[in-house]
Formats: structure tokens, C-alpha cells, sequence
């Protein structure tokens, strides 16, 4: 019927519902369409603050949670976050009084810009009913009655500073944790898992301090673990009785070495994503497992070899540099991976010149057989190969059936330069994709003419690997190219082709 609130007649349960996904200063803005409405905020137990709620007033939060204390509304999540240390630690102090005593199950307070931290008062401790703990810029200290956290599943601590009893009576105590993330953080020189949280699924130890020397985790349930430091201090990585692992990612970690490396393999069988990146201590990688999907090695600059063999691979990541700093050659790559694999390249080198183009052309040589290969460059420079150069060398992707070049400044050469370059590179493309960004790039599409008209195979092509597609292609389509371009490419192609019949052209 006209007129009619049919949205206040739904059950309270779901108004606080819609209530919940709002923010506090939305969420009582709705009290006041109606008696259900207000009915529904009066109850409301997940209470998010956002990042303004101090613009207006200090004390609408302690407000708001003295009222559902009185009611005895139990809070099932509360986040804040605030703009000052200095102006907000004494209403921390109060709110956690009030949330332990409504049995808070979801806390996350987070303070921005301050070098300070607020301490975190010892009430929190006692909390049974915590399932989850997000804090940012706390300075976190063993509290005297010991930690009760029945309850935790998951603990996030971002740019705090936690001192080592407290990180070990944590995971002696929480046998419930599942998520243990920490960023940024100060105090702690290590973190030992003995076993004693037989839930743990996932450890995050993102930008891990100077100080930070050591990571002994013995976790049967564990399936994620990322580790990353500032400058390669990390000296000591224990990763045993893990045999449940399935992501690994280590960065700037000098704990990573061959040895290393070959010693913690066999004992995590399950592994299907592996992530080594700026871990200058490793030389060679060499694995052997038909769990991994996904291997990825980057700015590992004195790395000489990797060899996979991994029949179920269907992702791998590395980059090619060139320069000063990096090793010569550059690191040869053997791969035992699936027919589908896609093999993502990022090109970094720091000059171009003919040692450039040859390394690259060697490199690209390593992934011939991947079912499509990425290539990401600064600009189109890196992969226009010299034509004095291509009259002696073989193209290095002579089977590659789908290449994608994602370029990130504007061509400098000409479409036609463009194409050209890489045509050579990979002689018998079906799919072509190229240009800047990964929106909206240009793409060709090649149909060759069927293998019964091989009568008519030309001298060049008779001792060749593969046909070349001057003489086989029938049928381009281009897609997103300006009217100039199109014309500059149909030209390309009609002049360079025998037996091209179509080219279909669909403009931006």
C-alpha cells in the first residue's frame, strides 16, 4: 500500500542486521525513522565507531556502552579507531572495563598517527569470551594475574611493542588460536610454537624488526605462514611437524639458504604455494613435489638455478635482471610442470644493450612449452629485439601459443615495431596481448591453415621447429587499436604474408 514503512516491520533481528553494517553515526541516524528502528539500535551489539567519531564527541562511546551495559547486552563486536594516544588512553582504560564485563567477542582499537603507544590495560586479559583481538599502536605487558584468553581464535597486533613474555605466554596459554598476525611490531627477539597450539591454522609476521632473530614453529594444523623482515636479520626459521602447510611465503629473510631449503622440503609435503622473494642467500632452489601449484622467486639476485619438478605446477612467477647487481648469466630455469602452466616474467633491466636482448632471449628460452607466458616490462624498449640480432639467433618461444605483454609507460615504438618484435620472439601465437596496464590491452588473434596443405611448405620453414607464420597465417582479428593503427598493421600483414585471407578489425 502507498505510503506504507514495510521496511520497519521486518523482525528486529534483521534491522540490527542492516544496523550492524553501518557505522555508529549512521546506524543512530536510523533510530529516529521509527519505533523499530530505535528498537533495534537500543539492542544493537556490534558497534563499529569508525575513524571520526572524536570530531563530534569524546565521550558518545563511553555513553553508548554504558548503556548496553545497564542492559545487559552482550557486545559481540566493537572497533575503533582514533586519532591520538595522548588524548584516548584514559577512555580506552574505561571502555575495556565495560566490554569485558559485556562479554566482548570481537575488540578491534586501533590508534593513528602518534610514535607513542597506549598501554593496554590488564582488564583485557580476563577476558573469556574474546574470539578475536585487533589492535594497532599498544604497548602490550605480561599482566600480573596471568592471560585468560579461553576464548581467542585470532590475534592481530599491528605496530605495537609486546615484550618477549608476554609473546610466549600467549602461545602458551591461547589453545584456541587459530590466526596469529603480527606487523610492524617491536620487542620480541623470537617466536617459539612448541606444540602448544595444536589449532594454529595461519602465522603472519609482516616487517619483523632488527632484533627479530628467530621462528621456531612446530604447529601439525598449520596451512599458512608468511615471514618478512626490514634488513635480512632473521637468521634462524624453524618451520617442523608442519606437515599441513600449504602457503609459505618468505621475504628479506637471511634464514634462506640452500641448505635450508633443502632440509625443510621433505618435511612439508602438502605445500601447493611457495613465495621466496629478496632472499639473498640462495643460490639454487631445487623441487621436487606433485602438491605445488604456484612458485614464485623474485629479487633473489645471487640465484644461479631452479629446477622443478612439479608435474601438477600450473603458476610460476620470477623476474629477469639485468645489471650491476645481479648475477651473470642469469639464473637458468628447468621446469617439469604442468601442460598448463602460465609463466609470468617481470623484466627489470637496468641498461639495453645486445647483452640485454641476448640474456632475455636465453631466459625466455627456459618457458617455450608453458601453455601462456606474461610479460611485464617498464616500457616497450625491453622487448623490441634489435633485427641485426634476430638473423642470428632462433626465436626463443617457437611453441608459445599465448603471450601477454603488459607495458607500463607509453610505446615508444611504432604498433607495428611492437608486434614485429614479439612475433619473432613467438613465431606461432594464437592469442597476442599487449599494451599498457593489464586493462584494455590490444589483441590479435591468429588462425594458421590446416597441416594437410603442408605440400606447399616453404624452404624457409622445412628445418625449423615450427612453421613460420608468414606463410601459414589465414585469418587476424584485431581488437582495440586507433584507426591508424589498424591501418598501419594491415599493411604489416598484407605486405608480409602469402596466404592471408581476412583481417577483421574491431576499433576501440
Amino acid at each position: 500500500m502507498e505510503g506504507t514503512d514495510q521496511i520497519s516491520e521486518l523482525p528486529v533481528s534483521i534491522l540490527e542486521h542492516i544496523q550492524s553494517l553501518l557505522v555508529v553515526k549512521d546506524a543512530l541516524n536510523t533510530s529516529t525513522l521509527s519505533k523499530a528502528w530505535n528498537s533495534a539500535w537500543a539492542s544493537l551489539s556490534c558497534l563499529n565507531f569508525g575513524d571520526d567519531i572524536f570530531s563530534k564527541s569524546k565521550n558518545i562511546v563511553s555513553q553508548i556502552l554504558a548503556d548496553r551495559q545497564k542492559q545487559n547486552i552482550s557486545i559481540q563486536r566493537f572497533m575503533v579507531k582514533l586519532p591520538y594516544a595522548s588524548l584516548t588512553s584514559n577512555y580506552v582504560d574505561n571502555w575495556i572495563n565495560i566490554l569485558v564485563a559485556c562479554n566482548i567477542k570481537e575488540l578491534s582499537i586501533e590508534v593513528e598517527r602518534t610514535h607513542t603507544y597506549i598501554k593496554l590495560p590488564e582488564a583485557i586479559f580476563a577476558s573469556k569470551s574474546l574470539n578475536v583481538l585487533r589492535l594497532g599502536r599498544f604497548n602490550l605487558e605480561l599482566p600480573s594475574n596471568g592471560i585468560k584468553f579461553s576464548s581467542l581464535r585470532e590475534l592481530y597486533l599491528a605496530d605495537s611493542f609486546l615484550d618477549e613474555q608476554l609473546l610466549q605466554a600467549l602461545c602458551a596459554s591461547c589453545s584456541n588460536l587459530e590466526v596469529l598476525s603480527l606487523s610492524g611490531f617491536h620487542g620480541p627477539i623470537s617466536l617459539q610454537v612448541a606444540g602448544t597450539l595444536p589449532k594454529l591454522r595461519a602465522v603472519y609476521l609482516e616487517d619483523c624488526p632488527d632484533q627479530f632473530q628467530m621462528v621456531d614453529i612446530a604447529a601439525p594444523n598449520l596451512k599458512d605462514l608468511e615471514i618478512s623482515s626490514f634488513c635480512e636479520d632473521l637468521h634462524v626459521i624453524k618451520i617442523t611437524a608442519c606437515k599441513s602447510l600449504k602457503h609459505l611465503e618468505l621475504l628479506t629473510v637471511e634464514a634462506v639458504t640452500d641448505q635450508w631449503l633443502e632440509e625443510l622440503l621433505p618435511n612439508i609435503p602438502n605445500l601447493e604455494i611457495f613465495h621466496l622473494s629478496c632472499c639473498s642467500s640462495l643460490k639454487t632452489v631445487n623441487i621436487s613435489s606433485d602438491r605445488l601449484k604456484y612458485f614464485q622467486v623474485t629479487a633473489c639476485n645471487n640465484l644461479i638455478e631452479v629446477d622443478l619438478d612439479t608435474p601438477n605446477l600450473l603458476g610460476f612467477l620470477c623476474d629477469v635482471r639485468y645489471g650491476e647487481d645481479t648475477v651473470d648469466p642469469l639464473p637458468t630455469f628447468n621446469l617439469k610442470a604442468s601442460s598448463l602452466l602460465e609463466a609470468c616474467l617481470c623484466l627489470i633491466p637496468e641498461t639495453l644493450d645486445n647483452p640485454w636482448y641476448s640474456k632475455l632471449i636465453k631466459s625466455l628460452g627456459n618457458f617455450n612449452h608453458c601453455n601462456a607466458i606474461t610479460l611485464c616490462c617498464e616500457n616497450d624498449k625491453e622487448i623490441v629485439i634489435p633485427k641485426d640480432m634476430r638473423e642470428n639467433l632462433l626465436p626463443p618461444l617457437y611453441d608459445a601459443k599465448c603471450l601477454r605483454v603488459t607495458i607500463m609507460n607509453p610505446l615508444n615504438h611504432s604498433v607495428v615495431d611492437v608486434v614485429d618484435s614479439l612475433l619473432w620472439i613467438s613465431p606461432q601465437l594464437d592469442s597476442l596481448y599487449f599494451g599498457c596496464g593489464t586493462e584494455d590491452l590490444k589483441t590479435l588473434k591468429f588462425t594458421y591453415r590446416d597441416a594437410a596443405d603442408d605440400e606447399d611448405e616453404k624452404p624457409c620453414c622445412a628445418s625449423l621447429p615450427w612453421k613460420c607464420w608468414r606463410h601459414e597465417l589465414k585469418k587476424v582479428k584485431l581488437n582495440n587499436f586507433t584507426c591508424m593503427e589498424l591501418q598501419e598493421l594491415r599493411n604489416y600483414l598484407l605486405t608480409d604474408t602469402d596466404i592471408l585471407e581476412e583481417i577483421f578489425e574491431v576499433p576501440p
